[in-house]
């Protein structure tokens, strides 16, 4: 079905451009099936909930993610069923916009970022500033600690582009069947890929 396959094809560009495009050593993380971390081994002092949130306000790695999940929609629309009503693919990326991401990171962040690396990382940008975190001795050891991690990233992102692609093509499945009708009545060599 088309639809798993722009699911996973924007899933990959948003790894892509958070890897390549963030200039901080270690991946971004998005909020997906947060309650899903069953294969992490949970720290026995983790960074807490308001140091992650905080350590998002202060890194702008949140909105930074959110920025390149939406433009992956834009980059993979062609990958869509050609009779895919325009208004679907501004429905997912208004869903996006509006997705509360902090969830995933607390999650992820609990399980691999203690509360002092947290601390450490926390106080490197009060006295930095995010323009020169990048580089400095406890950028590396958040990276260090995230990498601990990094294959829950994929399976997280994927879930929670999943979830937002689900929730908009469930409101619009009745349009797309319509649509789909007319383009196969207008189109009958036409075979969904």
């Amino acid at each position: 079905m088309k639809l798993v396959l722009f699911v996973c094809t924007t899933a990959l560009v948003v790894a892509s451009a958070n890897v390549c495009g963030t200039g901080q050593v270690g991946p971004t993380f998005a909020k997906s099936a947060s309650d899903n971390v069953d294969s992490l081994q949970p720290l026995q002092d983790p960074a807490t909930e308001a140091q992650v949130r905080e350590y998002l306000r202060v890194s702008g790695e949140a909105e930074g993610f959110r920025k390149s999940w939406i433009a992956a929609v834009d980059k993979n629309h062609s990958n869509g069923e050609p009779y895919w009503p325009e208004s679907f693919f501004q429905a997912v990326k208004d869903e996006m916009k509006k997705t509360d991401l902090a969830p995933m990171y607390v999650a992820l962040f609990q399980h691999g970022v203690s509360r002092e690396l947290m601390h450490e990382v926390l106080d490197a940008y009060r006295k930095r500033g995010r323009e020169h975190f990048s580089g400095s001795p406890e950028c590396f050891k958040l990276g260090a600690a995230m990498a601990a991690i990094q294959g829950e990233y994929e399976k997280f992102k994927l879930a929670e582009t999943q979830a937002v692609f689900s929730k908009i093509y469930d409101e619009y499945k009745p349009q797309i069947k319509a649509a789909r009708a007319r383009y196969l009545a207008e189109h009958p060599d036409w075979k969904d890929k």
